[in-house]
């Protein structure tokens, strides 16, 4: 039998198709490795040159590669092995009008935005891969609720409180958990995506704190302008290393005079961007600073010219006015 190999994101929507794909495939068939936006490339080359017999059947979610990688990844599909890419993000669309076997669908023929879960779900259904389930489908759903930020204007909570729990807990212990609950479902009348009592009192004290962090960042905002690609933006601009989706949405909502938030994360070298408002599309602006993502939700690297875009030319503004 074919061996399967799945390379994905590592966050929630991510983690989610590796977690189909251990329902659809037997485990002695299927391995799976999830990788930060920086480590992509790095694996899918090191796939191609260290671990690949030929014969296994490549699949991406929810990541894209660089034009490089890909023309090696194409150089295998000319050979006859199978490679599939599945993403919703629009910064790999250029892919996806180049190479047939990439499909970039951000949003399906009812306007609907998609996740890379929603995506891999259909696509092992549609080849009967893998057969639906309610609680299947609902668990599917809040993925992409929270992926899309669909869950703020649908009020679901649940969806949030999911993503809250990946990071919350060791990852394994979440995949593990998840993964019995998904199987169960085929053997149960209980239809219903539910938290067990012990992940529900986490929850419930993370919300607490998340509230707290929230409060504590709002006092530290630093708003100005800014110039990308030649136009002007209102930023809100904090120092966050965690909780930047609640956060950046909250600064977003508490700050109307905002274009968008930025959250500078120093650890990782990381800048996350949060907008609400309609007319902002943060996939087209932090693309040019080399970044992607989503229209309302987008990131990139911390690098010497969006470090002094950000922080430099404003932290101490003030200091060379007076000298």
């Amino acid at each position: 039998m074919t061996k399967i190999k799945l390379i994905s994101h590592n966050d929630l929507d991510g983690v989610s198709p590796a977690l189909l794909g251990r329902l659809a495939f037997s485990d002695d068939n299927f391995d799976y490795s999830t990788v930060s936006i920086g480590r992509i490339n790095d694996t899918v080359t090191h796939f191609i040159e260290e671990e690949n017999d030929g014969d296994t059947a490549l699949y991406i979610t929810d990541i894209s590669v660089n034009e490089e990688v890909a023309e090696k990844l194409n150089e295998l599909v000319k050979k006859g092995q199978q490679i599939t890419l599945i993403d919703h993000h629009i910064s790999a669309l250029p892919l996806a009008e180049k190479y047939d076997w990439v499909h970039v669908i951000a949003e399906d023929e009812n306007g609907k935005k998609t996740a890379a879960t929603s995506l891999f779900y259909d696509y092992l259904v549609r080849r009967n891969m893998l057969q639906k389930t309610a609680l299947l489908d609902e668990y599917v759903e809040l993925v992409r609720l929270f992926d899309t930020w669909d869950w703020f204007h649908e009020n679901n909570l649940k969806a949030k409180r999911l993503n809250h729990l990946y990071y919350l807990i060791p990852h394994e212990e979440f995949k593990e958990t998840i993964l019995e609950t998904l199987r169960e479902s085929y053997h149960t009348e209980n239809q219903e995506f539910t938290f067990t009592d012990k992940h529900e009192i986490l929850l419930e004290a993370e919300e607490k704190k998340i509230e707290k962090y929230i409060y504590d960042k709002q006092k530290q905002i630093i708003k100005e302008r800014v110039e990308i690609d030649k136009t002007a933006y209102n930023a809100g601009i904090v120092f966050a290393d965690t909780y930047q989706s609640e956060l950046g949405n909250a600064l977003c909502l508490e700050n109307e005079d905002i274009d968008f938030s930025v959250m500078v994360d120093m650890g990782r070298q990381k800048i996350g961007f949060r907008a609400v408002k309609d007319e902002i599309n943060l996939a087209e602006i932090v693309g040019h600073l080399g970044g992607g993502g989503h229209p309302k939700a987008s990131g990139c690297k911390l690098t010497a010219e969006t470090f002094a875009l950000f922080v430099t030319d404003h932290l101490f503004k003030d200091e060379e006015k007076s000298e």
